[in-house]
This record gives structure tokens, C-alpha cells and sequence, in this order.
């Protein structure tokens, strides 16, 4: 019976926290605000504060206002004050008002704020707090009275009344000005919020610590010292983000912020909080860099032990030696994994032992529980019979040595590691690392090696390093690798040898790592990356965080000459980093925009979603100002210069750059008589053009909206698509002719039939003939193709249909007569179908193709299709994912290309 009744009160327990979960609603976003005066809010409240208030932005009301009419542990829209009755402005109201603003209309926001001024973060220490309050002078008291004697008793009994209707996402703080001074600080803080987290349940991965700088020394701020304090709360609580308040103004005191300093450091609060939780989402691993003090030893923990040992080597035909590592508690009854750890070009087997602190690195990550225990050995990778590391290092011989050493390894070293200690002998419990020299080794012998290793770490692999098709010639077998890691340093001139290699394995779908860090050629480098690599070993291995890891990412190529942002990461998010100290708020427009943080020198940056394939424009907004960013090269599109990035994928190898013949792109002014005016062209000529006397066909291309005729030659690249075509013999060789569509005023034309019809009088009397006149192209209607992307789209659609007596081949991508126009749609269907005959006897081939259901012309061509199918016109329709974007643009110009003049 006894257990019956404790079944039922089980089972009673566990509806209710049923009911309670389901009570929360997941899109109610909370926040907990605490500490002194500059967060309980010190500057008067305007009325800029108080209009356009927002339902979806609520506090929680921590002490009962009458005045106010509001009443404890009620929620309200939020209106300042947030704090007690009488506070005036606070940060944490700017805050929710920016993420609302920011956020979908699905989230609402929540905010709790309990502050006391003057207060130490003595005061919310729930151990000690009663000690602390004896002391605290009547003025301090007659606040903490508020709370009933206990702030932080408040703020949790607030909080899980909120946990009732929704989830709580972080805590802020702006405190640290009564404990200035005080190099404790960031640890008393860290127990406040390990105290919060336990007592509201919550999970330190996900509830990120926001807090605030005091008023800058910028400004004068008299507790500013205590900055460099809290600069270090990061090292302490590894969730805390620190939130500058550099060029936030300051009152009169020099201690506060006035109204308008508390506007913009909450906005830098909400900026910084979605910026951390983006990180957060697209980085699942929460660490991706050595801690400080990874590799400084501790006298506490049990240590690992290294030991010389001598093997004999019948591959040089001497004895050689070796260090070998054994972890904490090694024991003979046990079998281990090994991992076998190469130096560079300038070392022995003591290098890692002396510049590399491996024992102190994997004592540390054993201490933390991070390691599966291992033995570790160090070689020397040099296999001749003198192997120090003496005279002339890159001498032939001692260069050819570090290959023979493959046999060394494979033949001498392991056999007798494995035959010495009790370790495994598969090659699932084996791996190969190594720096520089060591890491090109690493790479020949790892992956020439697949039987014998399963772990394969290369850090900065040197020019020893294989061609990648001599590397591995067979990707498909690298893919039962366990862990392949690849990393090099930004300032490492070696970067170009693991670049090579991750691109390679990219291309052929083979998983791997390529962990980009600051740095150069050094043991900083080489220290973190073992300490990172090391804790993958000999575990299971979660496969979709491999492109997770890097710390930095690589220059985009559309960066200006030596500019290392944007920098783009494995998973092809965008690291932008921009220098503008004076301004207020950076954003990067990017298909959404995002904000960017300044920190104390004057750098803003921010880190993107990930950014799909291709070009694509995007702007830097200074202060509200769209702009070209200065660090990438600039196009023409979007009606301005805008900046362009370029994000490679898998796949985007039909445009790149290679080694066949080269056509050429030629820039020709001619006078219109159609137009009046002098215009620009440019012409691709194919390979051996100049040296040829044959007549070419010629295919007329046009740009689109906001753009011009430098739009398919800069953007597009449509050299490199035919060239590479060409070469592959997938297109005849042809006469691309980019013309300029703008050819009316204000520059978009091509949305009414005047300009539509001014257009065609520019491609008929004036452009044809001149590229008649100067190039050798065929003349005839099967020589001629006519296609256009958007804007350009249309033209075609008009000029062409118009005229299939002059061109055989159409091409109309990202377009379609408007579905809501029937003034301009209509005379068009009407023609089409009184000339449907004619049209499908003289079109070799009309080809239509949209950037799939996100592409903004998307329903406006699907309309069209059904239309040309009730009047019987004969069409092929393509897809490509990618909207309304030159990804997608390419790539129909190299379907369009291979079916033209055959």
C-alpha cells in the first residue's frame, strides 16, 4: 500500500511540472537585470521613453507601486520605470525595446529589474548578504527595505514566477562601481550567478551573463579602472559577454550615464545578446580556443609522466630514440590508444617536449575530464642515421629523410611501441599529428596510411605537404576516417598548403576540419591546436560540428589587395570587422541586416547566419547610411556602387579560374544613332580569336535592373564560364556581347513598352550592327542568341519574341511578364499568340529558368508558362535554387551556353 501511495504522489508530482511546462510559452523571452545604480536606472525619464510602448515587450513588477498602479509579481507593458517606484531611466528598457524591435512578431520580451544603488555585489550573495546589509548606511537600507531585506531573494521569487509563463534567456548586469578596486570581483560574480542558475534550474550554456562597463575613462569616468576588472569576467564565467561603454555619454558626475547613455548602452546590450545567441546557435561546441592558463602546470592534479625510450630502427639501421608520454595513472593492466606526435623541419623528438608543454597541456584536460587516456609518442621524424637537428637543415639528404621516415614509422616505430607497452593495436585506437614539417608528414602518411590510422591532425603542413590528387587519389576511402583536422594560423605563409588540401577534400564530400586561428608559424599556434585536437581522440565524433571549430576564417576573394575582413568560416558564415570609431551604430546589410559591436579600439564587428553560395551585394551602413564597404571591391548593382562578396561552395568550380585557354573581355564605346548618345559594351572573345580567321556566332547578353553592362562580365563571370566550357568542349566556341539595358533615363528601363521598344531600337540599329561591322560573327538568325537575367529578362522576351527572325535562341532567366500589368502583359500574349506558329518554327531553342519559389519573378513567370501552354508555345523550363541572385544567374548562363549553335 506504502508503495501505492508513493506511486500516486509520484505521479501527482510529475503532472504538475507536465502542467507547468506546458503553462510555458516558449516564445515568451525573459531576462533578469541586477545590480547598482546604473541599472536601476539614475537619469530622468523624457517622453521620447514613455511613447510607442510595445505589448510585446513586458516587465515583471519586483516591488508593489500604487502611484503606478502596478502590483508585485504582475506583468506590465513595459513603461520606465522598470526598477522600484521612483527610479528613473534604465538600460534594461532599452534593451527590450531593441529586441523587440529586432526580433519576429512572434517573441515577446520579458524583463525582471532588481537594483539598489550604491550597492556591492556583496548584497546578492545570498551567504553573506545579511552580514553585508548590517553595514549598509540608511539611505541604501530604505531600497533594500523594498525587497523586503533581500534583493536577491526578490529577484529569484520573481523569476520563477516568470519560468511560469516563459523561458528565461540571460541575465544582465551593470554593477562593479562600489567594488572598484576589487580584483575578487569576478569571482564574487561568478558565485551570484552559479547561485542563479542552480536555483532557477537553469543551464550556464544557454543563459549568457551580460555586464556592463562602468562610464568609460573616455569620459572621464571615476570608477573606469574598475574596466579592466571586469574585462576579465570572461575568464571566470566562460557564458559572459562584456558590453563596452566607450563614447556612451556620461552625467555630470562622471559616475552615471544620462538619458541618453542609457538608450545607447541598452541597445548595446541587445546587440551584443543577439549577436552571442547567433554565435551560440551556429557554434554548438561553446569552446573553440585554449583557455588561459591550458598550459601553465598545476601542482594539484595528478600528472602524466614522459620518459625516453629507444627502438631499433632496421630502416636506417640504427638505434633511435623516441619520448613518449603516459597518462595520469598509467597502468600495464590496461591497453591504451597512441598518438603518435611529429616536430617540424627544425626539431627532434624533444621539441614538443621543450617549446610544446604537451604533459602540463594533457595533465590540464585530464584534470577537467576532456581526455580519453592515451599514450603519447614523440619521434624524430628525421630518419638518418645522424638526426639532429644540426648544420644545413634543409640539405637534401636530411629533407629526403623525413620521407623515409613513413617506413620508420610504419615498420619499426609502431611494432615496437605495440610490442613495449600494452596498448591497441587497430588502427581506430592510433593517431598521427603533427606541426609544420610533422604536419605535411602527418598528411602523406596519414592518408596514404588509411589501414594504420583512423585520427589524422596536420597543424601548419609544410611543402612537404602532396598535391592533394597525390595526397589521396581515392577520397572515397579518407571518408572512414574517424577525425581529420586540418589547421594553420591567419598569418601563416603556409596557409595556401592546408587551404589546397581542405578545398580538395571539400570538393569530394570528405568530412574534415579546417580550424583557421590567430597566429602565425609559432607554438602558440601549435599549443592550442593540440589542445583541441587532442580532446576528439578516441570518442565518438559528431560529424555535423566538423566545420564548427575554426576561430577565424579565411579572406573573402573579393576583398580588396592584403584586407583580412570579411573573412569567411567553414560553414560560410561572415566575419565582418570594420574601424569607425566616431560612429554610433554599424550594420551590415546582407540579405537581412545585422548589427555590428564596437569595442574600446574602435572596431565593430559582427558575425553573420550562414551566407548561401556565390556573389552576393551587401552594404555597410554607418549611422543609417548605406555604403560600399572600403575593405571589399565594389560593383555596380542595386542602382550604386555596392560592395560584393563572394562565398565558395562545393560545386562553384565551372567559374574558377584554371589552367586552359583564355578568352578575352574587351571594352568598346560606339555612338547610337538610335539613342543619340555614345554607350559601352563589353565583348568576351573566345580563346584563339586574334589568331583565327573563322566567323563566330554571337550571343547578345543582357544585365538587369540597377545594373549594367559591367554586370555579367564583373559579376557574372562570363569569361571563366566559357573558357571552361569551351575547354570541356561543352560549348562551341562563341561572341558574347554584354550590353548596357539602360536606355532611358533614371535607369530601369525595361518596365514599360517605351522603354521596352527604345530598347529594341538600341539592339537593332545601333548595337548589332556595330559588332557586325568590328567583329567577325556570323550574321544569319542561326547565329544569334539573345538572353537576359530580371530587367533584362524582360527585354528579351520583347526584343526577341518581337524579331525571332533574327536570333534562333532565347534565354530568359529570372523573369516574366508581370501577372498584375495586363497594359503591358496583354498586347504581348496577344502577339504571341496570333505568331505562335512562327514563333516555335524559328526558335531553335527558348529556354526559361527561375531561382526556384524564393525568386522574386518566381510567380510572375509561373503565370507566363501557363499562358505560353494555352496558346501551344514550345519552351524548356529550368530551376536552380538561389532566388533572385547572380548564383543562380551563372548558372544559367552555363546550362543556357551548351545549347546554343548546335
Amino acid at each position: 500500500m506504502k508503495k501505492l501511495v508513493t506511486l500516486v504522489c509520484m505521479l501527482a508530482v510529475m503532472l504538475v511540472n507536465i502542467e507547468q511546462l506546458l503553462a510555458q510559452d516558449p516564445n515568451f523571452h525573459i531576462y533578469l537585470s541586477f545590480g547598482q545604480s546604473n541599472m536601476e536606472g539614475n537619469a530622468p525619464i523624457e517622453s521620447q521613453d514613455t511613447v510607442n510602448a510595445s505589448d510585446r515587450f513586458k516587465v515583471l513588477q519586483a516591488v508593489d507601486c500604487p502611484e503606478l498602479n502596478r502590483e508585485k509579481g504582475n506583468w506590465y507593458t513595459a513603461v520606465p520605470p522598470l526598477c522600484r517606484c521612483k527610479t528613473g531611466l534604465t538600460l534594461t528598457y532599452y534593451f527590450g525595446r531593441t529586441l523587440v524591435e529586432k526580433l519576429p512578431d512572434s517573441i515577446t520580451v520579458g524583463v525582471i529589474n532588481v537594483a539598489v544603488g550604491g550597492c556591492k555585489i556583496e548584497l546578492f550573495d545570498k551567504d553573506i548578504y545579511k552580514e553585508y546589509v548590517k553595514t549598509a548606511p540608511d539611505w541604501m537600507l530604505n531600497m533594500i527595505n523594498e525587497y523586503d531585506g533581500n534583493p536577491y531573494g526578490r529577484l529569484v521569487e520573481m523569476a520563477k514566477l516568470a519560468q511560469k509563463d516563459g523561458v528565461i534567456k540571460g541575465i544582465l548586469l551593470h554593477q562593479g562601481e562600489s567594488n572598484t578596486g576589487d580584483t575578487l570581483w569576478p569571482k564574487k560574480v561568478k558565485k551570484v550567478y552559479n547561485n542563479l542558475l542552480k536555483d532557477l534550474g537553469l543551464n550556464a550554456s544557454k543563459t549568457p551573463l551580460l555586464a556592463g562597463e562602468m562610464v568609460h575613462v573616455n569620459q572621464g569616468g571615476i570608477c573606469s579602472s574598475m574596466n579592466k576588472i571586469v574585462a576579465t569576467l570572461p575568464e571566470t564565467i566562460r557564458n559572459a559577454y562584456i558590453v563596452s561603454s566607450n563614447g556612451v555619454p556620461d552625467a555630470k558626475d562622471n559616475l552615471h550615464f544620462n538619458a541618453e547613455g542609457y538608450r545607447i548602452l541598452g541597445r548595446r546590450y541587445a546587440i551584443k545578446l543577439m549577436n552571442v545567441l547567433r554565435e551560440q546557435a551556429n557554434n554548438p561546441l561553446g569552446i573553440r580556443y585554449a583557455p588561459k592558463g591550458f598550459d601553465t602546470e598545476s601542482q594539484k592534479i595528478a600528472k602524466g609522466r614522459i620518459d625516453s625510450i629507444l627502438y631499433n630502427s632496421k630502416t636506417v639501421g640504427v638505434q633511435r630514440k623516441a619520448l613518449i608520454y603516459t597518462p595520469p595513472g598509467f597502468t600495464q593492466s590496461k591497453r591504451y590508444p597512441v598518438l603518435y606526435l611529429l616536430h617540424g623541419i627544425g626539431g627532434d623528438e624533444k621539441e614538443w617536449y621543450k617549446n610544446g608543454a604537451p604533459a602540463v597541456i594533457l595533465n590540464n584536460l585530464y584534470a577537467e575530464g576532456k581526455l580519453e587516456p592515451m599514450i603519447v609518442v614523440m619521434p624524430n621524424g628525421r630518419a638518418m642515421k645522424n638526426d639532429r637537428a644540426e648544420g644545413n637543415i634543409f640539405a637534401e639528404d636530411k629533407v629526403a629523410a623525413f620521407a623515409t621516415f613513413e617506413k620508420d614509422l610504419l615498420n619499426d616505430l609502431i611494432p615496437f611501441v605495440e610490442k613495449k607497452f600494452k596498448v591497441y593495436k587497430d588502427k581506430e585506437h592510433r593517431a598521427i599529428a603533427g606541426l609544420s614539417m610533422g604536419g605535411g608528414q602527418t598528411l602523406n602518411f596519414g592518408l596514404g596510411n588509411l589501414d594504420t590510422f583512423s585520427w589524422v591532425g596536420a597543424f601548419s603542413s609544410a611543402p612537404n605537404t602532396k598535391i592533394p590528387e597525390e595526397l589521396l587519389p581515392n577520397p572515397e576511402k579518407a571518408k572512414e576516417l574517424e577525425v581529420l583536422w586540418i589547421s594553420c594560423g591567419d598569418a601563416d605563409g603556409l596557409m595556401p598548403f592546408s587551404k589546397r588540401t581542405s578545398d580538395y577534400l571539400s570538393k569530394h564530400d570528405v568530412p574534415h576540419i579546417f580550424y583557421v586561428e590567430p597566429g602565425g608559424h609559432d607554438f602558440e599556434v601549435w599549443k592550442n591546436d593540440l589542445y583541441m585536437f587532442s580532446q576528439l581522440l578516441f570518442k565518438p565524433v559528431n560529424e555535423s560540428l566538423l566545420n564548427k571549430y575554426s576561430v577565424l576564417g579565411l579572406p573573402a576573394s573579393t576583398n580588396i589587395r592584403n584586407a583580412p575582413y570579411p573573412q569567411i568560416l567553414p560553414d560560410k558564415r561572415v566575419i565582418f570587422k570594420t574601424k569607425a570609431p566616431d560612429a554610433k551604430q554599424l550594420q551590415i546589410d546582407l540579405g537581412k541586416k545585422y548589427d555590428m559591436v564596437k569595442d574600446d579600439e574602435g572596431f565593430w564587428t559582427v558575425t553573420t547566419d550562414s551566407i548561401t553560395e556565390g556573389f552576393h551585394y551587401y552594404s555597410l551602413i554607418i549611422d543609417g547610411l548605406a555604403v560600399a564597404d572600403p575593405a571589399s571591391e565594389s560593383f555596380y548593382g542595386m542602382g550604386r556602387m555596392a560592395s560584393g562578396i563572394e562565398i565558395p561552395f562545393k560545386g562553384d568550380d565551372y567559374y574558377s579560374l584554371k589552367n586552359v585557354p583564355h578568352g578575352d573581355i574587351r571594352i568598346n564605346q560606339y555612338y547610337s544613332e538610335a539613342s543619340r548618345s555614345w554607350r559601352e559594351i563589353y565583348v568576351y572573345t573566345p580563346p584563339g580569336y586574334d589568331g583565327s580567321t573563322e566567323k563566330y556566332p554571337v550571343l547578345y547578353l543582357l544585365h538587369g535592373g540597377g545594373e549594367d553592362q559591367r554586370g555579367w562580365a564583373n559579376q557574372g563571370k562570363t569569361n571563366l564560364i566559357l573558357d571552361n566550357l569551351i575547354a570541356e568542349n561543352q560549348a562551341n566556341p562563341m561572341i558574347i556581347v554584354m550590353l548596357d539595358g539602360n536606355v532611358s533615363s533614371g535607369g530601369l528601363s525595361g518596365f514599360n513598352e517605351n522603354s521596352l521598344k527604345a530598347f529594341e531600337s538600341e539592339l537593332k540599329q545601333a548595337a548589332i550592327p556595330f559588332v557586325e561591322n568590328k567583329y567577325r560573327v556570323k550574321t544569319d538568325a542561326e547565329s544569334r542568341a539573345l538572353a537576359g537575367l530580371s530587367m533584362g529578362g524582360l527585354q528579351t522576351l520583347y526584343a526577341g519574341i518581337q524579331n525571332t527572325d533574327m536570333f534562333s535562341y532565347l534565354g530568359v532567366f529570372s523573369s516574366g511578364w508581370f501577372a498584375n500589368n495586363d497594359e503591358l502583359s496583354g498586347p504581348q500574349y496577344a502577339f504571341m499568340k496570333e505568331h505562335t506558329e512562327k514563333i516555335n518554327d524559328n526558335l531553335d531553342r527558348f529556354f526559361i529558368s527561375m531561382g526556384g519559389e524564393e525568386d522574386i519573378a518566381y510567380q510572375n513567370c509561373q503565370v507566363m508558362m501557363e499562358k505560353f501552354d494555352e496558346m501551344g508555345v514550345e519552351y524548356e523550363y529550368s530551376e536552380y535554387p538561389g532566388g533572385h541572385a547572380w548564383p543562380v544567374w551563372r548558372h544559367d548562363l552555363y546550362k543556357f551556353a551548351q545549347l546554343l549553335f548546335k
